[in-house]
């Protein structure tokens, strides 16, 4: 049996937050004790951080702890974003055996680090285990921490998000029992006997038809279908966005597939990265990695009434063919800091649509760099998306 419940508390004071966030998880879980929890706290919070993650320990009765600083938290009460905010997920469970960790930044740009966690967790794998990461993004790249932990572990899907703070500083930090660390990965292995979903929601639309790259020198697109990539590109987005090239960079995107040997583009399955340059006059484009002739790009647009209905769509996948009689039990959901308000000119729009789908399926997230979650079998690093995980017996 899983028992589940999450808080969220808004209190300027972290220490009253925290135990009226950790009561609140508590009281909707129906548990005197927890198993394990998951922590999440906004930046202005910092100078607190860990009184308010002792508080949590007691008040859940537990030091396994996960979770780790964020721009901004939200549960299915609510969203807060850049103000004092606590979201707690308590569980208990004899079912899920949860083994949450800490590991510093070790060098190599998080391979090390990746290879200790893998050590760390070769023991407690199990056919279903969900990894849960949270690495700092100043000190540690996903995709070397994902190589780090694969090279010792095997294969394990990942879900989880980088870690988000003030932006005006270049640090964020990870959380561990009652203690706080910086410039590491803070996760949470879970195995046993359990069900669990994954799906992501994008939020940077596909326009226009995928193209193939016919001529490309690294990162540099040069053609795309026999034309320069520029003359492609103009023919995709609204007339307005070429007025400004900064407008270009900021709301238009490129789109890879999840294999870059895949023939088209389907759906929702696409990596979104940034441009990172545009000549009208050479007619090139560029983007942050090398790119191979042959290969299918397509360029998307940030568009929140687009999102909203991307979301919609993601929810109507995670939740069909779910059996009655085996409800989610709680969930987690990643959501990318470009979202929330900057995205839709309003709080608490993705937290609305799920919690209208999902009744009172306790979640709890935060609002991360970058988002992680499985596609095509295969890990990968997500932009400007939300990654919703949800768990049933």
């Amino acid at each position: 049996m899983i028992e589940a419940g999450a808080g969220y508390s808004n209190i300027e004071n972290g220490v009253e937050a925290a135990e009226a966030a950790a009561k609140q998880a508590m009281d909707q879980a129906g548990i005197t004790k927890a198993d394990w929890a998951l922590v999440f706290c906004t930046f202005p919070h910092r100078a607190n951080y860990q009184e308010i993650l002792k508080v949590i320990c007691l008040v859940t009765q537990t030091k396994n702890i996960s979770g780790c600083s964020a721009i901004g938290v939200l549960s299915n009460h609510g969203e807060i974003e850049a103000q004092p905010g606590i979201v707690v997920l308590a569980v208990s469970s004899k079912k899920i055996r949860a083994k949450p960790f800490v590991i510093y930044q070790l060098g190599a740009g998080g391979m090390k680090a990746g290879e200790e966690i893998g050590e760390l967790l070769r023991s407690s794998k199990s056919p279903n285990s969900l990894l849960t990461l949270l690495p700092d993004p100043f000190h540690i790249h996903p995709e070397l921490l994902f190589k780090g932990i694969e090279s010792k572990l095997g294969e394990v899907p990942i879900v989880g998000a980088t870690a988000s703070e003030d932006p005006r500083i270049n640090d964020t930090f990870e959380f561990y029992g009652d203690s706080v660390a910086s410039g590491a990965v803070s996760g949470l292995l879970l195995d046993g006997e359990f069900s669990y979903k994954v799906d992501i929601t994008q939020g940077c639309q596909l326009v226009g038809a995928p193209c193939v790259i016919t001529k490309a020198n690294k990162n540099i697109i040069l053609e795309l279908d026999g034309e320069p990539a520029f003359q492609v590109l103009k023919k995709r987005i609204p007339r307005g966005l070429l007025q400004d090239s900064v407008d270009i960079l900021r709301l238009l995107f490129i789109a890879f597939p999840p294999d870059p040997d895949q023939e088209n583009i389907i759906g929702s399955d696409y990596l979104v990265r940034n441009l990172i340059g545009v000549d009208q006059k050479s007619g090139y484009v560029a983007v942050p990695q090398n790119v191979k002739e042959g290969q299918i790009v397509a360029f998307t647009l940030r568009n929140p009434e687009m999102a909203r209905q991307d979301l919609k769509q993601m929810l109507d996948r995670i939740t069909s063919n779910q059996n009655p009689d085996n409800s989610f039990k709680f969930g987690i959901y990643f959501n990318c800091c470009a979202r929330g308000s900057s995205l839709y000119g309003h709080q608490g729009i993705d937290t609305a649509y799920i919690s209208s789908v999902l009744g009172e399926v306790p979640f709890i997230g935060f609002f991360g760099n970058s988002e992680f979650a499985p596609l095509q079998n295969k890990n990968h690093i997500f932009t400007y998306t939300g990654v919703l995980v949800l768990f049933s017996e």
